[in-house]
């Protein structure tokens, strides 16, 4: 009884922070520094550079994630930005997926949701597989919410798995 009231209560906790993360995105390897005293303003223009945008978007807030400044030569902290409309965010999310290399001053910059840290770790065991994937350019496959791997095979059949283990299986005896 306690153990299913706390899973209950666990599962709508998640589903509220990853609600409430709803407009967010992260955005990653901006150099430390470049954004002066206001990173929100500094966030909006980069964005609508980066991606030739025809407006600069309505931003709530952005700010570097909550570690330590990283040292000289280490990758820089992300920012994490909140999109005051869901539409421009999808906007921006879009079209950082349809641009293969996104590039500032020779560093690559990416772009993606802002995820809960239980997701991102779901997702995460799924990167093995997808490298993999990345080898065979028939096959097609792609990242579902929340932690679905869907592959088309080049005869047009799909597959889903939300196991990574099991896709890894299925990779290795369908995928030559």
């Amino acid at each position: 009884m306690l153990t299913s009231q706390v899973k209950r209560l666990d599962d709508k906790c998640e589903d509220l922070e990853g609600r409430s993360r709803r407009n967010n995105m992260r955005v990653m390897g901006i150099p430390e520094g470049l954004e002066g005293p206001c990173a929100t303003d500094f966030v909006a223009q980069f964005l609508r550079d980066l991606l030739k945008l025809d407006e600069t978007p309505l931003l709530d807030r952005a700010h570097r994630t909550l570690r330590e400044r990283p040292k000289e030569g280490t990758l820089p902290r992300p920012f994490v930005v909140r999109v005051h409309f869901f539409h421009i965010r999808s906007q921006i999310l879009q079209r950082a997926g349809e641009s293969s290399h996104l590039l500032y001053n020779g560093k690559r910059i990416s772009i993606f949701p802002d995820y809960t840290s239980s997701v991102a770790k779901r997702r995460a065991a799924f990167v093995p597989v997808k490298r993999t994937l990345h080898s065979y350019p028939n096959v097609k496959f792609g990242l579902l919410f929340p932690a679905t791997l869907k592959i088309t095979m080049p005869n047009g059949t799909s597959h889903r798995f939300e196991d990574p283990t099991v896709a890894t299986d299925f990779v290795n005896k369908n995928c030559k």
